[in-house]
């Protein structure tokens, strides 16, 4: 028997197979971290991809925004913030003329302590940091619509991005199950958009008959774009994470062009090289950890690893529950794939009329998908027995239990392992 261990939270998680039947270990490409962080954002704001300059873009500028992601996500804004401000000085923009709007899109909002510890103590000191609030309708602008893929999309945005004379957005890009990859458009729709808007895109993505996930070509990534267009979203500063949450590359500039350079790097990033889909395939969600609603990436992507009819091991702390935002997950859950399908498309005429949780919708059809062709065995100590049931998963307390169990009904069973499954994008070599 082999000892092999995958990440939980801030700990490990062990247990023992034979490694005569591992099939695949779930390597990465390890691109090595920059060297100078500091002076590749200043090369990237300068030599930026399909823009001018920021330099240009930012002359006389008055009320400049910078879009920042919350908690979920681990670009180090405190690190990249102040070079890119420092740049805007620069150029001849005062502290007074920029702020920060935070982009959680329907995520909870984030402590005082989270945004200090995103941002950095000095620049949460400097600037005047606003929380989005995709239910607060007092705080939007509604910009009209716009229709992609015969779906209607409004537009209701955050009326500070509306206000700004420069909207730049910051963000990391890693393989993404909705919008292929994450980054770009993102920071706008669904970061900083009322609820409607959400819903729209991703209706857009859960009613398509594969998840699209490593595929930046879909209705929902083309309705993110059509609205970022719309609000007017200037320029992007995007990091591209290693493995391992160091950041090996930048790119800036247009929110279509520069975020394709990135994602074409993730890819070859996150790329998890497989011989064929194994019959059991353990799968932990990191770096996704907060709750099932960020966690589901993971299972996501080791749907991706293991054959129908075959067994996936769910690995997740889930340390918020299910999802503190989205109460109508729970009632989405319970519908198959095709309930929830026709459910979502004879509402979809009403999504502006704030009635069912379309979001929601969307991640529990993913779920739904998954379960319907092959077992789910959750390992978690987040999620209580009623939601593990609720989401159609078998729960256990250890992964050796559930991975003995899995080869009792599984005999010679292949074995995959994909420990940071949250961001991994498994491909058949």
């Amino acid at each position: 028997m082999t000892a092999f261990n995958v990440p939980y939270g801030d700990s490990l998680l062990g247990f023992e197979i034979p490694e005569g039947e591992v099939l695949f270990k779930g390597e990465m490409y390890e691109l090595p971290e920059l060297a100078d962080l500091q002076g590749e954002v200043v090369r990237a704001v300068e030599r930026p991809i399909g823009t001018a300059p920021l330099r240009e873009l930012a002359a006389g500028k008055r009320r400049v925004l910078i879009l920042i992601e919350d908690y979920t996500r681990r670009t180090p804004l405190d690190r990249i913030l102040p070079v890119l401000v420092s740049c805007l000085n620069k150029y001849g923009v005062p502290d007074d003329c920029v702020s920060f709007l935070t982009a959680p899109g329907t995520h909870r909002p984030m402590t005082a302590g989270e945004i200090e510890a995103k941002i950095g103590p000095e620049m949460a000191r400097r600037f005047r940091v606003t929380q989005h609030d995709a239910s607060d309708l007092s705080s939007m602008r509604d910009l009209g619509a716009v229709r992609v893929g015969g779906l209607e999309i409004p537009v209701l945005v955050n009326a500070m991005a509306a206000e700004a004379d420069l909207l730049i957005g910051l963000g990391s890009i890693v393989p993404h199950p909705d919008a292929g990859f994450s980054g770009g458009a993102k920071i706008v729709q669904p970061g900083i958009c009322g609820h409607a808007t959400t819903a729209a895109t991703h209706l857009a993505a859960g009613l398509l008959p594969v998840i699209p996930l490593g595929d930046a070509n879909t209705p929902a990534r083309a309705g993110m774009e059509s609205v970022a267009a719309t609000v007017g979203l200037g320029f992007i500063l995007n990091a591209v994470p290693n493995a391992s949450g160091g950041v090996t590359a930048l790119v800036a500039g247009d929110f279509v062009k520069a975020h394709r350079a990135g994602a074409e790097i993730a890819r070859r990033i996150y790329r998890v090289g497989i011989p064929r889909r194994a019959d059991i395939v353990v799968a932990a969600s990191s770096p996704c950890d907060a709750d099932f609603w960020q966690a589901s990436k993971g299972l996501v992507a080791g749907s991706f690893a293991v054959r129908e009819g075959g067994i996936l091991i769910f690995v997740s702390p889930c340390r918020e529950g299910l999802a503190d935002a989205h109460p109508e997950l729970e009632r989405w859950l319970a519908l198959s794939v095709a309930e929830a399908s026709a459910l979502a498309r004879s509402q979809s005429a009403n999504i502006d009329a704030g009635g069912l949780d379309f979001v929601a919708a969307d991640v529990a059809l993913n779920n739904a998908r998954i379960r319907e062709r092959c077992a789910v065995f959750t390992v978690s100590d987040g999620l209580s027995q009623r939601e593990t049931a609720q989401l159609g998963h078998e729960k256990f307390a250890a992964i050796q239990d559930a991975l003995d169990e899995a080869r009792r009904h599984l005999p010679g069973a292949s074995l995959g392992i994909i420990p940071r499954a949250g961001v991994a994008l498994p491909e058949i070599a």
